[in-house]
């Protein structure tokens, strides 16, 4: 029979739990729906997202995520599946699997990805929120041709969502592992500093000639 003490640290650790995973999941709603005050209630202020193709702050991320959704497809689903929790006092390191279906405006009418969201959370006043998240991509569902030798396809990855100046980005991202080096196994998990600067500094590059 448990004591008080252990039943009180069991019921801490289900309730964390919890709320952890639903930060998670207020995110998947709210980037589906496009609704920025949900998505950036699932970070703290001064976290980091390292997004694969985007690197920045929660408010940067969603200007981001916001306009490329919106101009380039008509609907999204970010299902999550396995999740775990590694939690320790008022820090936890996560593990949440991600299936991400879109139907593109335009090249293949959906694309299809696997992947996973490795977060750093940190319980502040109460209230469990990201401060570290890396966003890995383990696999991109091909392009499906119908017509022998046709690159017209009925599903595949849409790139003209993205800039040429992310696809750089994207070179360097955290890269899955199926062994004790993927991103995952690391403790703490940190964005590394230098994905922030070159991300700020190929986009700051990209918009000047935009702009000239």
């Amino acid at each position: 029979m448990m004591t008080l003490e252990e039943m009180q640290e069991k019921l801490t650790y289900l309730m964390d739990r919890q709320e952890i995973l639903d930060v998670v999941n207020r995110y998947c709603r709210g980037v589906d729906r496009l609704d920025k005050e949900m998505v950036l209630s699932a970070y703290h202020e001064d976290a980091i997202d390292d997004h694969s193709m985007f690197v920045g702050s929660p408010d940067e991320f969603w200007t981001w995520v916001s306009k490329m959704h919106s101009e380039n497809h008509s609907a999204t689903q970010h299902m999550i599946g396995n999740h775990l929790a590694w939690i320790d006092g008022d820090v936890a390191h996560c593990e949440t699997y991600l299936s991400y279906s879109g139907m593109n405006k335009t090249g293949a009418p959906f694309s299809a990805i696997g992947g996973r969201y490795i977060d750093r959370m940190e319980k502040r006043d109460g209230k469990w929120g990201i401060v570290a998240r890396e966003y890995i991509v383990d696999w991109v569902a091909p392009s499906i041709n119908t017509i022998e030798g046709s690159k017209t396809a009925e599903g595949g990855p849409n790139y003209d969502c993205l800039q040429p100046f992310e696809f750089k980005v994207a070179e360097t991202a955290p890269q899955p592992s199926r062994n004790e080096l993927d991103p995952s196994y690391r403790r703490p998990l940190n964005v590394d500093p230098a994905r922030v600067s070159n991300y700020k500094q190929l986009s700051g590059a990209a918009k000047d000639v935009v702009d000239a």
